[in-house]
């Protein structure tokens, strides 16, 4: 049976722009996702502080009044990425990956699924005794926790278009050579016999 969350199906995309918020930006876990991730019989406090960090949360309004909205959210390797990406660019719990990752992709969200999320943090966080409220506290308390989305947001776009210029200079120089190689074509042999001998002393 396909996973649902507030009435609407998991994604399961996982193209170079999806994998690219895994590196910098996991999605949020609703209070449902603690069911799946917690494994039974652990002490949810120290699963918590190896699997999970405390983010401030998104910036919403209501009646005119900008807040936050506290969430938890997978914890990241050194590098920033999520704990759960793997060498080849996959999600090692993708079965029970949390809602902010296993309902959004790279195209235009589902309309208020992320309010719906959100409302149900929101809840936990006015019983003040929920499980998803003292994780939380207990994360925050310890310093374990995660940058703001807007810095996360500004970190990944600035890594997007640093691989795109990446990426046009290397175009530039395939259109360069492809133009060497017709126009100049002795030139362009004696300079892929030079590139050849230094992979050679490699």
């Amino acid at each position: 049976m396909a996973r649902t969350e507030f009435g609407k199906n998991r994604t399961s995309c996982a193209c170079h722009l999806c994998v690219t918020n895994c590196r910098f930006m996991p999605g949020f876990l609703i209070p449902a996702d603690l069911d799946r991730l917690l494994p039974p019989n652990a002490d949810p406090f120290k699963w918590a502080e190896r699997n999970l960090l405390a983010s401030p949360g998104a910036m919403v309004m209501k009646d005119g009044q900008i807040f936050r909205i506290p969430t938890l959210v997978p914890a990241t390797k050194s590098d920033g990425s999520c704990m759960h990406l793997s060498d080849k660019n996959l999600c090692t719990i993708h079965e029970n990956a949390p809602f902010g990752c296993a309902f959004f992709d790279c195209g235009p969200p589902p309309e208020g699924l992320s309010e719906a999320g959100l409302r149900a943090v929101m809840e936990e966080w006015r019983k003040c005794s929920s499980l998803y409220f003292l994780l939380w506290h207990h994360l925050n308390t310890r310093g374990k926790t995660q940058r703001s989305p807007e810095e996360s947001r500004r970190r990944m776009r600035e890594a997007l278009e640093a691989e795109a210029e990446e990426q046009r200079k290397i175009e530039i120089a395939i259109e360069r050579l492809e133009i060497m190689e017709r126009e100049q074509p002795e030139q362009f042999v004696r300079l892929k016999k030079w590139i050849e001998s230094l992979h050679d002393r490699e």
